[in-house]
């Protein structure tokens, strides 16, 4: 009977850690179509395909002009966007009577950039970390933020970490930490990172994309160009040309 009850105490502890987290931040709209493309979005844009998640941010924004974390997902995770000033300017246009906490904290760093475009957004996201330790997306975001757009890895990689003990099997995750790791010159590591998000994305073109990349930084332009034409294979936009540099520099 021992036995029995630990096992049954182990599995609904197992059950309590799958369901403890979350996938995506809250936030407020009435438009359950702008809801599934906006959480859409944020799927592909974890695996780089950016074309196909602005389409479904501005279809969000079609659906639910006042959609703040729609222009959250522009203003935050688009570095290349055009006016992110006018659109921090509609962001911050729009009511904030039944914003989310998230959209809240998020909302203060827009005010911090307008009039502080250069601002970095360490103390806002150390907010949303820890307003939402156990959301995916919170964390996803506070290591984009601090590694790619703060140009802190060691940042970057706390909040990864964090990230990879929540949910150890979320793919895009392993993809940022290759990077801090090659930043840091932890070769060994940012490899085996790239590996595992080969592992558990198999079908995802970013994975070999950023592996060829990590080969080109250690000159081995064989194994560059091989993964390059696995992500050109498998729709990566300039993929191909990428794989052509690697052969010619072999």
């Amino acid at each position: 009977m021992k036995s029995i009850l630990f096992f049954v105490a182990l599995l609904l502890g197992s059950l309590t850690t799958l369901t403890a987290q979350e996938r995506f931040l809250p936030f407020h709209t009435t438009s359950a179509s702008a809801k599934a493309a906006l959480h859409e979005a944020s799927t592909l844009w974890s695996n780089a395909h950016f074309s196909e998640a602005n389409a479904l941010v501005n279809k969000a924004l079609v659906e639910d002009p006042d959609l703040l974390m729609a222009y959250t997902f522009v203003i935050m995770n688009d570095p290349a966007a055009a006016d992110k000033a006018g659109m921090i300017d509609k962001a911050l246009a729009i009511q904030t009577d039944n914003l989310t906490e998230a959209e809240r904290i998020l909302r203060q760093q827009f005010v911090i950039w307008k009039t502080d475009p250069a601002a970095k957004a360490t103390a806002t996201m150390k907010a949303l970390a820890d307003a939402y330790p156990t959301t995916i997306e919170a964390l996803e975001w506070a290591s984009g933020s601090a590694g790619l757009m703060d140009g802190n890895p060691d940042l970057g990689l706390e909040y990864a970490l964090k990230l990879m003990a929540l949910s150890p099997d979320f793919p895009s995750n392993y993809n940022m930490m290759g990077y801090f790791y090659m930043a840091k010159q932890q070769m060994g590591k940012a490899k085996a990172s790239f590996n595992k998000y080969i592992e558990l994305a198999p079908k995802e073109s970013n994975a070999y994309d950023s592996i060829a990349e990590y080969y080109m930084t250690e000159k081995d332009y064989g194994n560059a160009a091989k993964f390059y034409d696995k992500a050109d294979a498998l729709g990566m936009a300039g993929a191909k040309d990428r794989a052509a540099k690697a052969r010619a520099m072999r």
